[in-house]
């Protein structure tokens, strides 16, 4: 990124050796292809470029310019992934190629995929242009791997929605929602399934292999929590999200399951318990389903138990939830 930000039209109109020098980085950082700048001096940068430049649409404006192409080793392989969900899939996947310092969730929540992205430093997470600049990179990647002008059907950003006019219904093509946990591309789960055009299986193998070579072994046990909480979604509905069934999937029993969750912090149960109220305070928000439906999406046999299981999480029934202007539940 920051050798785009410094070539940019805009920003090479400034004096580039002190826009450099004030984010604590000099030319020849650039020139070298084996320093692997900084994160937070990157994230600095885009920021002083946008105040430079006095573009409240900066990060955005960035981030739709690039063709998918011009973005490297990420770039082509998110272009030769079969279909749209697997080229988010392989973002999420070999996101550590370009640094450590974004952290990337896949979630299907019934009808919608939702790609969250957020720094791994929660004190990096009110960098806006940052933010803007990684939402309308994959808009423009999803767009230039389907060559169709899909949008997300909303956009989520943790910081505070700007002063300023902010052009994101013209960029992203979607509403948006402020002072959200995560920063967020929500599409739906029909717009995913579309093919990419134009990709070669061959090149794919080639460059995830490429990925591989870069960021070493699979941690299996930094991706534990992430895939447990997947594996739940996906079986809630079948009413199968129970840990003898997500172990064995796993390749594990459901004791060595059970520990590796104790390692992280975690437990199996205080994660089907979570996933469970994000779903039913999802269907409840977002849909018009019954209760009854609501409930099987969740998981449950009855509404009677996702009653009492909703009662316990927020203090009040699902109905009285759904029917409570801008009222939210806390998690449990």
């Amino acid at each position: 990124m920051a050798k785009v930000l410094t070539t940019e039209a805009r920003v090479a109109n400034f004096i580039i050796d002190g826009l450099l020098k004030q984010v604590g980085l000099r030319k020849t950082d650039l020139a070298n292809p084996e320093y692997r700048l900084p994160h937070v001096l990157v994230l600095r940068l885009i920021e002083r470029a946008a105040s430079l430049v006095g573009d409240a649409s900066y990060g955005l404006r960035l981030g739709a310019s690039r063709d998918t192409r011009d973005r490297g080793l990420l770039g082509f392989l998110l272009l030769n992934s079969p279909t749209l969900m697997d080229g988010m899939t392989n973002l999420q996947r070999y996101s550590r190629v370009v640094g450590e310092g974004e952290n990337l969730e896949i979630e299907r929540n019934g009808a919608h995929v939702v790609l969250r992205f957020r720094e791994a430093d929660p004190a990096l997470r009110a960098l806006r242009h940052n933010s803007d600049f990684i939402a309308a990179s994959v808009v423009r990647g999803c767009r230039d791997l389907t060559r169709q002008a899909i949008s997300p059907i909303r956009a989520e950003f943790i910081g505070e929605e700007p002063s300023a006019k902010v052009e994101y219904a013209d960029i992203l093509g979607c509403p948006i929602r402020f002072g959200a946990e995560w920063d967020a591309l929500v599409y739906s789960e029909e717009t995913t399934r579309l093919p990419a055009k134009g990709a070669d299986d061959k090149l794919l193998r080639v460059l995830e292999e490429a990925c591989q070579k870069i960021i070493g072994p699979i941690a299996k046990v930094h991706d534990l929590v992430h895939e447990v909480r997947r594996l739940i979604v996906e079986r809630l509905p079948r009413g199968s999200a129970n840990i003898d069934a997500i172990a064995d999937e796993l390749n594990m029993g459901s004791k060595t399951l059970e520990r590796r969750l104790a390692e992280r912090g975690q437990s199996f149960s205080a994660l089907l318990d979570a996933t469970r109220y994000n779903a039913a305070k999802h269907y409840l928000e977002e849909t018009d389903m019954r209760i009854a439906q609501v409930a099987y999406m969740a998981g449950y046999t009855e509404p009677a138990a996702l009653v009492r299981a909703f009662k316990r999480w927020t203090g009040t029934t699902p109905m009285k939830f759904r029917d409570s202007a801008g009222c939210s539940g806390r998690a449990p």
